[in-house]
């Protein structure tokens, strides 16, 4: 039992053998003395381990990198201003740093891949296009949990204009940052010396006539703002369209037929709802794409290519040239608007409907977009925060010449171009926002880049002359497109 706590029993039993020895004790012929040891439990205290924590490290800078290079922004004083806005965030960030890196447009595309390859991503592109977004579709974060997290207030925006970056199957890739609307440029001059009434400046507006603004009423007033060099209008029997100074309308050349199909009730991007059919032969393309022929080569409303040389002559659009009386464009033109201001008395007009269809005037859209593979994108974000802020936000798209998404800002905008151009009105502009196509013209489809391709050549055969059977070119076309679809969806 030694080293064993007793228990009573077993003390109360050691006790009654020590009596029973002490009655055979008195009958021994000798005293034999027997020590009974009581053994005790010594409680020993245990001493407590005790776990040192490691001391954290200090935070590590984070440096956020925005890529410029798709779309504007890489201009000297653009630049400047960048820096300037990432001076300015920095002074106040102590953990975050922004740094903006400025690629030539024409190097993008490779200057970003290399960059993925390489695993040294930016951590956001911006400002960046629809169509940058579309040529590098899987290469984006979602940021809904961003928003949801944040409950970031989306309603501050014009509504059309989040849905513009946001995509079934990959979430908000993007937050509006600023647009550019189309809209009618029209030369008061012109229209003065030929007699002829301004278009409407609101969509919906009757034309001066009491008649729909439309593209039929467009080519009617459009002729007699085509002069040939006896000074025949387009009306005029003895008009020589190969002898044209002067045209009434002009549109599309820069942007391409991929902006009409939306306007005869279709939609821009050619194909099917699944993105596996192409549709670029059928209605409403080949009806929008004759009517774009008919402009040029039937009505002469429409320089030819060739003839629209003659606008790069003089100046560096058509409008600037003094020989269009109207073109259709984009809010992106603002650069231009001093220039066109010091040479004739100009305003914005409604983009016209199609006859049976709602009015659709296509926008171009520029926002940022979180890099998937970037290494900071909690940091990236917070970067984002501190742009939005409408101060910030009103000096990037005053540095991108965009009207800013944001609805108090774009109001501030109307104003503040009104007190530098007091003749124009802006107002037509914002009201050209909520008649945007959708999905865009520049959305993504499969294989973006040699479809659009193929859009473009289609469009220059008959921008050319050099093949004016519109249904031909588009049959031909959509066999094309068909087989870039084909060829992507085999690899999935």
């Amino acid at each position: 039992m030694a080293g064993q706590r007793l228990s009573r029993r077993d003390f109360l039993r050691m006790g009654a053998l020590t009596t029973a020895g002490a009655a055979l004790a008195a009958c021994a012929p000798q005293v034999v003395e027997k020590t009974v040891t009581v053994l005790q439990t010594v409680e020993v205290p245990v001493e407590e381990t005790v776990v040192v924590q490691p001391t954290a490290p200090p935070p590590e800078q984070q440096n956020v990198v925005i890529f410029v290079g798709f779309g504007t922004g890489t201009a000297a004083e653009q630049i400047t201003a960048h820096e300037a806005m990432a001076e300015e965030f920095n002074a106040q960030s102590d953990l975050i740093k922004a740094e903006f890196l400025t690629v030539p447009y024409a190097e993008n595309q490779a200057k970003f891949s290399t960059m993925l390859a390489a695993d040294m991503p930016p951590d956001m592109c911006m400002p960046i296009g629809i169509g940058g977004v579309a040529r590098n579709f899987d290469a984006w974060e979602d940021v809904t949990p961003y928003i949801d997290r944040d409950g970031y207030d989306l309603s501050v925006f014009f509504g059309p204009t989040v849905e513009l970056h946001s995509y079934p199957g990959k979430g908000q890739l993007g937050l509006p940052v600023g647009v550019y609307p189309s809209v009618i440029f029209y030369n008061e001059d012109l229209f003065d010396a030929a007699g002829v009434d301004y278009p409407p400046h609101k969509i919906g507006d009757a034309y001066a006539d009491g008649g729909d603004w439309t593209y039929t009423k467009m080519v009617e007033i459009g002729k007699k703002l085509t002069i040939d060099s006896n000074g025949n209008d387009a009306d005029s029997p003895a008009f020589d369209w190969e002898k044209t100074t002067q045209w009434g309308w002009n549109g599309w050349d820069w942007e391409g037929i991929h902006h009409l199909a939306a306007k005869w009730g279709g939609t821009n991007i050619g194909v099917s709802k699944d993105y596996k059919t192409a549709e670029m032969n059928k209605e409403p393309w080949v009806t929008a794409v004759e009517f774009n022929k008919d402009t040029i080569w039937t009505w002469h409303v429409r320089a030819t290519d060739e003839q629209g040389g003659a606008f790069y002559d003089v100046s560096g659009d058509p409008m600037g040239s003094g020989l269009v009386a109207m073109w259709e464009c984009y809010s992106w033109m603002a650069f231009a608007y001093g220039a066109w201001t010091e040479a004739f008395n100009w305003d914005v007009a409604a983009v016209p409907a199609v006859e049976g269809f709602p009015v659709v005037a296509p926008i171009d859209a520029d926002t940022f977009s979180m890099v998937k593979a970037a290494h900071h994108k909690d940091a990236a974000w917070e970067v984002i925060k501190w742009m939005f802020q409408p101060d910030i936000l009103n000096r990037l798209c005053n540095t991108w010449g965009a009207i800013p998404a944001h609805q108090e800002l774009a109001a501030a905008w109307v104003d503040d171009r009104k007190a530098a151009y007091p003749d124009v009105d802006f107002a037509a502009f914002l009201d050209a926002i909520s008649y945007l196509d959708s999905p865009n013209h520049e959305a993504w489809v499969p294989d973006w880049n040699r479809v659009w391709d193929g859009v473009t050549n289609a469009e220059n055969l008959i921008r050319t002359g050099e093949n004016l059977n519109v249904q031909e070119v588009m049959d031909n076309l959509n066999v094309e497109v068909q087989g870039y679809l084909d060829e992507y969806w085999a690899k999935q």
